[in-house]
């Protein structure tokens, strides 16, 4: 499989006239940058217009409707009025410090973002593992930049990041497993190739304890990555903000991207995981790589692959939304006291059909 990939990336590659000419190295950080300004940055913008435009249906309000037509500009006038704004005293070094490791652990997932067969940049077989060490390492810059503010609501905001991190850390891992168990490996390639384009392929529809595993795996990123309606941790009111309370400006247009990249990353993952990932019909996949149309291929299964995101992320915002925040108390105990036997349970389960599979 590995060789296979190779020979299309350098197929993809050589149609580029110039890109032949570059070493390996030039390349990895050209599919990089062009991974964030062609696919990050746009679907920020989109959901965050999207999300306005829900909670204004929701609360029958009008929404985003003078910045640009039918107010689709709102998301490029947001961060203009943020970047206007000034911080009311200097920050610390540590803060500066906090928030770089926080931005360069979380951006280093782009490395093995899976976009497709052809955009595996990283396919090993510890490949589904790596975000979710990344993840870890993304909530514990995210704990240290409120514990290195001078402040009690930075302060707390921090210890109950750690509370939510450790929580959520657990059953999303036994989740994980159970997707391995079925796949028998955990390569990108090797996940996305067990299912196929129709949904009863799909592995959260494969058996009733992997549908239990794709619910207990979301739900237990919105706890590890505080991601509404999980997200007392960083958003209740008794803290004014927790991690962000002192954050302005660019550095909280920042922080705020960074949220939305970490929960935009994680229904990334659950889409290749349990959701068919980019599979196309068979038909459709083959007559495309036979006549080596390959970054044909490549465009459509990214926008199939973001299309299925989009919509696993507008139900969760749209839950979000007629929902309560909970209290980090409670969040802690549903992770540990719900998720986690659920966890175990599903992975018990996913384990004696896979045996039963084999031995039939």
């Amino acid at each position: 499989m590995m060789s296979e990939q190779n020979s299309w990336i350098i197929a993809w590659c050589n149609s580029i006239s110039f890109l032949s000419e570059i070493p390996g190295w030039a390349h990895a950080l050209l599919a990089l940058i062009s991974t964030y300004c062609l696919v990050i940055v746009p679907s920020g913008a989109l959901m965050v217009y999207l999300d306005r435009k829900i909670s204004a249906d929701l609360q029958a309000r009008v929404g985003p409707n003078r910045a640009g037509p039918a107010g689709i500009l709102q998301p490029l006038a947001d961060l203009l009025k943020l970047l206007q704004k000034e911080a009311t005293k200097e920050s610390s070094w540590r803060q500066n410090v906090w928030l770089s490791v926080h931005t360069m652990a979380l951006y280093s997932t782009l490395a093995v973002m899976p976009l497709g067969s052809m955009a595996l940049l990283v396919d090993t077989e510890m490949s589904a593992f790596i975000p979710f060490w990344s993840a870890l390492v993304l909530a514990l810059g995210t704990m240290l930049l409120g514990l290195s503010q001078d402040s009690v609501p930075g302060w707390f905001g921090g210890i109950r990041v750690a509370a939510q991190t450790l929580a959520g850390s657990f059953p999303a891992l036994i989740a994980l497993l159970c997707v391995g168990v079925r796949a028998g490996n955990f390569r990108w390639s090797i996940l996305a190739n067990c299912q196929d384009f129709s949904p009863w392929s799909w592995t959260f529809l494969s058996n009733p304890f992997q549908f239990i595993a794709f619910i207990v795996f979301v739900m237990s990123g919105l706890v590890l990555l505080a991601i509404p309606p999980l997200d007392g941790g960083v958003s209740m009111s008794d803290i004014h903000g927790g991690v962000s309370s002192h954050l302005f400006g660019r550095r909280l247009s920042l922080f705020r991207f960074g949220r939305f990249f970490g929960f935009f990353f994680w229904s990334i993952i659950a889409v290749v995981l349990f959701l068919g990932a980019w599979k196309l019909p068979l038909q459709v996949s083959e007559g495309l790589r036979a006549q080596e149309a390959f970054r044909f291929l490549a465009t459509i299964e990214l926008i199939w692959l973001l299309a299925k995101t989009f919509f696993l992320m507008l139900f969760i915002t749209w839950v979000a939304r007629v929902n309560p925040r909970s209290r980090v108390d409670q969040i802690t105990d549903f992770a540990w006291k719900v998720l986690s036997p659920f966890s175990l349970a599903a992975l018990v389960g996913a384990s004696i059909c896979a045996g039963w599979k084999a031995f039939l």
